[in-house]
């Protein structure tokens, strides 16, 4: 690659992920040279907003095109075929959330992954957030035993998203559809612990006119951490307010964060804490950035959520999903 040349980026799914990303790549200073989307309109569409872009519906013809990285929009269903098409060719891969759908999808993809050795992030942005790197410089020496999230959307109420988030056999509901962020978080703030066990309980109890919808509406779950933490998930996709909310607990702390106040609240030794999020991150990079400046000078440090690494949150996801048909605990050893 030549470092004066800007990086050439194809993104595959031009939803609004996919436009999100190609403002990312813009912004940075890489252009996108391909679009590939089941939809060519869609493709093109997005694709237009990039000079000279190819939009195409095929995937050999999309990575027929040179290109320095791959972004991969697409539903979580759709995963392995073009990650193990980038690794084949040794192209660095950026994936949504969640990493695949589930961990029999996800192992396949990591074993491509790995054979390749190539650069790959998993869009986790929370963990580029300067308020959660913030609740982790806290936290870092201090003792947690609990961990609480929650996460709320308006899903039900409002509809205003694409209608796969609520079919559960394109999304696999709204655990890894939307609770995957701060349950991520959750590990991201504490160093990483991998989960061991998990439950969810979860139930459709509003919108039950609209049959084309399967998704949980309300999902209370709980689960064990490696690291011998306990934590609780509430999440609830018909409810007025946005809120993404991560709040540990120790002998000595309780501190709240929450992603729409931007603020830390609670108690650290003895101190009462109010302090406010900061405007960047230490590294001064978003996930995007993070994952491109990567790509450019080889620094796999730079990518806080690395494609291995996700995969524990995906156990974690996969797990609850798991238990719901069940009435018991799901061990992390028992996926497939």
């Amino acid at each position: 690659m030549n470092p004066q040349k800007p990086l050439a980026i194809g993104i595959i799914g031009a939803g609004s992920m996919g436009r999100h990303h190609q403002g990312a790549i813009t912004n940075y200073g890489a252009r996108v040279v391909a679009v590939h989307d089941v939809r060519l309109e869609a493709a093109r569409e997005l694709a237009k907003h990039a000079e000279s872009a190819l939009a195409t519906t095929a995937l050999d013809a999309f990575f027929d095109v040179d290109m320095d990285g791959v972004v991969i929009t697409t539903p979580p269903p759709v995963r392995l075929e073009p990650i193990q098409m980038a690794c084949d060719r040794g192209i660095p891969v950026m994936v949504e959330k969640p990493p695949a759908l589930n961990m029999a999808e996800g192992r396949k993809c990591l074993a491509c992954i790995e054979e390749a050795d190539v650069i790959a992030a998993v869009g986790f942005q929370l963990r580029y957030h300067p308020l959660y790197e913030q609740l982790k410089a806290l936290i870092a020496s201090e003792t947690v035993h609990l961990v609480r999230t929650v996460c709320t959307v308006d899903y039900f109420l409002s509809f205003r998203m694409s209608p796969w988030f609520l079919q559960y056999e394109i999304s696999g509901g709204p655990l890894p559809e939307q609770a995957v962020h701060v349950l991520d978080c959750a590990r991201f703030v504490m160093g990483n612990p991998k989960p061991l066990q998990a439950h969810a309980l979860a139930v459709k109890n509003m919108a039950l006119e609209r049959t084309e919808f399967d998704a949980e509406n309300a999902i209370q779950m709980t689960y064990q951490l490696d690291n011998g933490v306990f934590g609780t998930h509430m999440n609830h996709c018909g409810t007025e307010k946005f809120s993404f909310e991560v709040e540990v607990v120790g002998p000595h702390l309780r501190l709240h964060a929450n992603m729409t106040d931007n603020v830390i609240r609670g108690y650290l030794n003895g101190e009462v804490v109010n302090e406010p999020g900061v405007s960047e991150n230490s590294l001064g990079l978003d996930k995007s950035g993070a994952w491109l400046r990567a790509i450019e000078t080889g620094d796999r440090t730079l990518i806080r959520s690395p494609f291995a690494d996700a995969i524990e949150t995906l156990a974690l996801i996969d797990a609850a999903v798991r238990s719901r048909d069940t009435g018991r605990f799901i061990n992390v050893e028992e996926l497939n």
